[in-house]
């Protein structure tokens, strides 16, 4: 996959910091394997698959995105898809994986694109995460994390790739985010906070249709991350042992 844009505010090794994240989400197969024409046509095809089907559950929803439905908006014949993706399990897999990619792509990216000033002192990353909540990526995300819940195929695929897109942001979010340096488990407590704060508002926000109700929400969020990062918020886990 191509490089992500030019940063501003980020350093060279912050930069291949961040390009080094995405790499290690990127899912198998979207890489040309080999320097020919045809490597390079069917990675762009599978790209194309797992495109259309994240239009597909956004859209449609997972009860109604079939494998013809998908094929149908990647323009390409169904036994052209299953060429890639030979069964059902591989193509969900893959729809999970790239699912996972695309978040992450959109979160590098849009820290990567704000400057030191407004990471550190305006917690600007924040903004980024609220914005990922509404793109069609996430809608298809929330379709397939609701039928990991009764279908057994797709949990099986989706509750470990779950389990690793949160590990491996642990890993790397002191890269990402180098002024917490030091306050690791700090910083994990502060992300658990957020994510899970922005997207019960997300999931709620047509439902309370008062941009003032979750302005005072998403401010009140932004006054505990920043009491985290000082020092003067601090919560363990049950029992007082560490995170």
């Amino acid at each position: 996959m191509a490089p992500l844009t030019s940063p501003r505010g980020v350093d060279d090794a912050q930069a291949d910091d961040f390009d080094r994240l995405l790499a290690r989400f990127e899912p198998e197969g979207l890489g040309p394997e080999g320097p020919g024409w045809q490597q390079r046509k069917s990675a762009q095809t599978r790209i194309g698959i797992l495109e259309a089907a994240i239009d597909c559950l956004a859209t449609h929803g997972y009860a109604r995105t079939t494998t013809q439905l998908i094929a149908e908006t990647a323009e390409i014949s169904r036994g052209a898809m299953l060429h890639h993706y030979p069964t059902k399990g591989a193509l969900i897999s893959a729809i999970i994986a790239y699912c996972f990619y695309k978040r992450m792509q959109m979160l590098a990216e849009g820290v990567r694109n704000i400057s030191e000033l407004q990471r550190i002192q305006e917690f600007a990353g924040l903004e980024i995460l609220w914005r990922s909540f509404f793109t069609r990526e996430h809608r298809a995300y929330l379709e397939l994390n609701i039928a990991a819940r009764t279908d057994t195929e797709v949990r099986d695929s989706f509750a470990p790739q779950a389990r690793r897109f949160t590990e491996v942001w642990r890993q790397e979010g002191i890269r990402i985010f180098p002024e917490w340096a030091g306050e690791q488990a700090r910083l994990a407590r502060a992300s658990d906070l957020v994510e899970a704060v922005l997207e019960g508002l997300s999931l709620n926000h047509d439902a309370w249709d008062s941009p003032a109700r979750i302005s005072r929400v998403r401010t009140f969020l932004r006054q505990m991350v920043g009491q985290i990062y000082a020092g003067v918020l601090d919560f363990s886990e049950p029992g007082g042992g560490p995170a």
